[in-house]
């Protein structure tokens, strides 16, 4: 077989993949809500505030940095906001569903050529070492 052959062959099993991917009805409602999400400014901006503020938060904790009452409140304050608000919810969902198809396929096609092999799912996903997973170390 010749390259480029091997690469329509590829190409070829990709696109079966995508288009599998693409039709899941798992993967198909998790775009649906994020698109929902995406689609309306009031919820972005206040998911972009959290977000903001808990980076902020959690910057001036690590550097010792006090927080006073007030911002402690304010930012408890914008949390409950956003967990109460269902689509950022169902964004935040739909993240977790679409980053899991991601890492699953990375991990897959990652150990295959590793191991020269179709890895088992243990292999993929088996936890191994103090450092966690994805640091490229196991």
């Amino acid at each position: 077989m010749t390259a480029i052959e091997v690469e329509s062959s590829i190409e070829q099993k990709l696109h079966d993949l995508c288009e599998a991917i693409a039709a899941d009805a798992e993967v198909r409602e998790a775009r649906e809500q994020a698109e929902a999400f995406l689609a309306d400014a009031d919820a972005v901006a206040l998911y972009r505030e959290m977000a903001r503020a808990n980076h902020e938060f959690e910057e001036r904790h690590h550097s010792g940095e006090r927080i006073s009452d007030a911002e402690a409140s304010r930012f408890a304050t914008l949390r409950q906001q956003a967990e109460s608000n269902e689509l950022i919810r169902n964004f935040i969902g739909a993240q977790g569903v679409l980053q899991t198809v991601a890492d699953t396929v990375n991990g897959f096609v990652t150990k295959t050529l590793e191991k020269g092999r179709i890895p088992t799912h243990d292999e993929v996903f088996a936890k191994s070492g103090g450092c966690g997973s994805g640091c490229g170390c196991h």
